[in-house]
C-alpha cells in the first residue's frame, strides 16, 4: 500500500448503468443511468461529504467502493491497490481497511444475534484475537460509542434507535479500518439523537483518525462535519470543493439551488431562495449534454451539445458548467 500520504481513495470515471428487462416486443435493451463518468478522490484523515437528492447516486456509490454492487465501468483505488475488478475472495483482507456505516441501523443487525456477538463477527472473520481477546474489544468498543458493557448480552430489538446506530458504528470499527463509508448515518434518527451520533462520529474520527466518505442529503449536517464536498445531480458531479468555500459562494446553479433550500435556523436571517423548475429527469432518459440543462435557470443552447467537464475554477473549487459567469 504505496499511495501518496495525503490520499487514501481514488475514483476515476466511476460507472453503473442497471439494465432494464425489455418487453417481448420491445428487445430494446435499456438502462438506468445511476452513476456516470464520476471522479473523485479522499484524502488521509479528511471526511468527504456527497450530497445531493434523492436518486443523485449517492448510495451507489458508497456501494461500489464498498463492493457489495459492482461497477459498470470505472477505477478505484485503495491505498495506490486498484480494486475495481477484485473478486469476494480478493476483496476480503481490503474489507478489514474499508468499513461502512448504513442508513437503517435496525435493518443492518441481525435481529438474532446479541450485540456482543454482532460486534465480535468481523473479528471471526478476520481471524483477529483469540476468544478472551474479541470479548475484551468488543467491552472496549461498547464504552468507546457511550454503551454500557452489559449491552453485549442483549439484542438490537432492546434499544433505541440513537444506540443502534452507536451499535452499528461499534461493529465498524471492530477490525480497526483505515476508512469509513457513512451512508446517510443519522437520517433514520430523530433530530434530539443526530447531534449525539454526530459528535460520536467527530470525537472518533479524531481520535482514530479515520478517514470517512458522508454520504447525505442534509446540507446543514454537511456543513458542520465535512472538508470537503462532493454535490452530485442525476449520477454526475455538478461542484467540488472546500466546505467553507462551497457554502460561502457556490458556483454552480444546481449547487445555489440546493443551498438556498436549506432551512435556516435564525428566522431574522433572510436568505434568497432559488426554485429549481420542473421535475428530475428520468435516470433512464437523462437530458444530452449538463444533466441539469433542463431545470437550468441559465441554459442555453450549446448546455446540450457535450456533458460539460469537471474543470478547476479556484484552487481545490471545481464545477461542471460551461460558463464562467453563472454566479
Amino acid at each position: 500500500m504505496n499511495a501518496p500520504a495525503t490520499e487514501l481513495l481514488k475514483v476515476e470515471g466511476l460507472t453503473k448503468r442497471f439494465p432494464l428487462r425489455g418487453s417481448l416486443l420491445n428487445r430494446t435493451k435499456r438502462y438506468v443511468h445511476a452513476v456516470e463518468d464520476v471522479s473523485f478522490s479522499v484524502r488521509r484523515g479528511e471526511v468527504l461529504g456527497l450530497v445531493g437528492e434523492s436518486g443523485s447516486g449517492k448510495t451507489t456509490i458508497g456501494r461500489i467502493i464498498m463492493r457489495l454492487t459492482d461497477p459498470t465501468d470505472g477505477r478505484i483505488t485503495y491505498a495506490g491497490q486498484d480494486i475495481s475488478q477484485l473478486d469476494r475472495k480478493a476483496m476480503l483482507p481490503f474489507r478489514r481497511h474499508i468499513q461502512m456505516v448504513f442508513q437503517d441501523p435496525f435493518s443492518s443487525l441481525n435481529p438474532r444475534a446479541t450485540v456482543g456477538k454482532l460486534i465480535a463477527e468481523g473479528m471471526e472473520v478476520h481471524d483477529i484475537g483469540s476468544a478472551n481477546a474479541r470479548q475484551l474489544e468488543v467491552a472496549r468498543l461498547l464504552q468507546l460509542v457511550g454503551l454500557r458493557e452489559d449491552a453485549a448480552q442483549r439484542f438490537p430489538h432492546e434499544f433505541s434507535g440513537g444506540q443502534r446506530q452507536r451499535i452499528v458504528i461499534a461493529r465498524a470499527l471492530a477490525v480497526n479500518p483505515d476508512f469509513i463509508v457513512a451512508d446517510e448515518p443519522v437520517s433514520a434518527l430523530d433530530v434530539s439523537v443526530q447531534a449525539q451520533v454526530l459528535n460520536l462520529l467527530q470525537d472518533l474520527k479524531e481520535e482514530l483518525g479515520l478517514t470517512m466518505l458522508f454520504i447525505s442529503h442534509d446540507l446543514s449536517v454537511v456543513e458542520h462535519f465535512c472538508d470537503r464536498v462532493v454535490v452530485m445531480y442525476l449520477g454526475r458531479i455538478m461542484e467540488i470543493a472546500p466546505r467553507r468555500a462551497l457554502y460561502a459562494a457556490p458556483k454552480h446553479p444546481y449547487t445555489e439551488a440546493l443551498l438556498s433550500a436549506s432551512p435556516v435556523p435564525h428566522p431574522d436571517h433572510k436568505v434568497s431562495r432559488v426554485v429549481i423548475q420542473g421535475d428530475l429527469p428520468s435516470p433512464i432518459d437523462p437530458p444530452s449534454g449538463c444533466v441539469f440543462r433542463t431545470r437550468c435557470r441559465f441554459a442555453q443552447p450549446a448546455c446540450a451539445q457535450a456533458v460539460p467537464p469537471l474543470r478547476e475554477i479556484a484552487p481545490g473549487h471545481f464545477k461542471s458548467c460551461i460558463r464562467d459567469d453563472v454566479l
